[in-house]
């Protein structure tokens, strides 16, 4: 069920009364995107030549596997900065599309207590938050990594960790939206996530492969806010 709310997100931008909410968003994603691609792109070559050229000689006959597990690696690193810096710019534009889409979606709007001003401090110390959530996870994960990478077989599951730790932090990312707009605290938001978890996964896997496409990407953005509060009202506002 989770894959098919971001395809349901895609055909909810499209709707008449919710287009002019999707334009700020998608410029933001077209300046960060445009950023990364010129570090990645002048960067990573070195940076890889750099890393397998400091192996010692007994792990040589790896390099070949080594190196697309890096560039594996650095495509899902790539897809996760623009996320966060993405959604950390067009924090105050998503909660408005997502509450807009509420609207849509059931003709009223949520409410979170709050004055305009106290949502849009929120909506940024909410991302901060998120981001030093993750890093704290993203550090444990990183020295898991070093760890396994060097081991035969064993290197092999650290993208699929990778993408599953992505996978949860894009559903929290989006769906924070639809939750933030109704005031709910930092834990009861993971609370609530880590209760429909596989559902969230889903959804939040098919996030990051849309990531990874190009010009999907461009509006991946919008339409997985659209897609996560369509989520949110049809499986979890029901069970709160």
């Amino acid at each position: 069920m989770g894959p098919g709310y971001l395809l349901r997100g895609f055909r909810l931008i499209t709707e008449p009364g919710l287009r002019k909410f999707v334009l700020a968003p998608i410029a933001i994603n077209i300046l960060v995107i445009g950023l990364l691609m010129w570090l990645f792109g002048n960067q990573l070559e070195g940076w890889l030549d750099s890393w397998l050229a400091g192996l010692p000689g007994w792990l040589a006959w790896l390099e070949s596997l080594l190196w697309w597990l890096a560039m594996l690696l650095a495509l899902l690193l790539f897809c996760y900065v623009f996320t966060l810096l993405a959604n950390l710019i067009a924090g105050p534009f998503n909660g408005i599309l997502s509450s807009r889409v509420e609207r849509h979606l059931t003709g009223r709007e949520p409410e979170s207590g709050r004055s305009w001003r106290g949502e849009l401090v929120d909506a940024v110390g909410g991302e901060l938050r998120r981001w030093r959530w993750y890093l704290g996870r993203a550090v444990l994960l990183l020295l898991l990594t070093l760890v396994l990478l060097p081991i035969p077989l064993l290197g092999t599951v650290v993208p699929a960790l990778w993408f599953a730790f992505g996978a949860f932090m894009l559903a929290f990312e989006y769906l924070d939206n639809p939750m933030g707009n109704r005031g709910m605290t930092f834990a009861d938001k993971l609370r609530r996530l880590r209760e429909r978890r596989w559902l969230n996964l889903g959804f939040g896997a098919t996030a990051t492969l849309f990531t990874m496409v190009p010009l999907a990407n461009l509006i991946v953005m919008p339409a997985a806010v659209a897609g996560a509060t369509a989520l949110w009202l049809d499986h979890m506002e029901k069970s709160r």
